[in-house]
């Protein structure tokens, strides 16, 4: 796996805050990085054949039904989804080689009044949305009550998961 900031002149990886999305392609040396995931998920998107892939930090589960959807599709994930796939393709990606990794979905917390949590309805809609659109997820670390952090390496499709309790695990495909 690379390390990213450790070496010098190593390149930063770039930030994928929440609700928003980044693609990256074959001759992008910086990995994609999003921090604190609690109930929100990170999708990650790769096509091995072209070495293009996203990340996105999606916060809720359906943006169909919601207002603002259209200006900001990264923070549901069903439209983020459908958007990073749009871009990956329009940058050369073959939709028919796409796969797909997740990480969060944490319920951090229990409240019994609002039934299902959040992090539970963001990984249902993210996988619902993938087998409509025929994207395998080849990985996955999904639920539980820890937050986690991800990077995704577009150059050979490692997306590293680091829990706030320490564990590290790096889904490869």
């Amino acid at each position: 796996m690379k390390t990213y900031g450790s070496e010098p002149g190593a390149p930063e990886p770039v930030q994928v805050g929440i609700s928003e999305f980044v693609v990256k392609g074959k001759d992008d040396e910086e990995a994609l990085k999003s921090y604190g995931l609690g109930s929100c998920l990170a999708v990650a998107l790769w096509d091995p054949d072209s070495n293009i892939g996203g990340l996105a930090h999606v916060m809720l589960p359906d943006g169909d039904a919601a207002d603002g959807a259209d200006t900001q599709p990264g923070k549901y994930a069903d439209t983020a989804i459908r958007a990073m796939l749009r871009r990956m393709v329009e940058n050369g990606a073959a939709y028919t080689s796409v796969e797909a990794k997740i990480a969060g979905g944490s319920d951090m917390f229990q409240f019994e009044s609002f039934g299902e949590g959040v992090g539970k309805r963001n990984v249902k809609a993210a996988k619902e949305e993938l087998a409509k659109l025929g994207v395998p997820i080849v990985g996955e670390d999904v639920g539980g009550q820890r937050g986690r952090t991800v990077e995704f390496d577009v150059t050979t499709g490692v997306l590293s998961i680091r829990t706030a309790d320490g564990d590290h695990e790096d889904i490869e495909l």
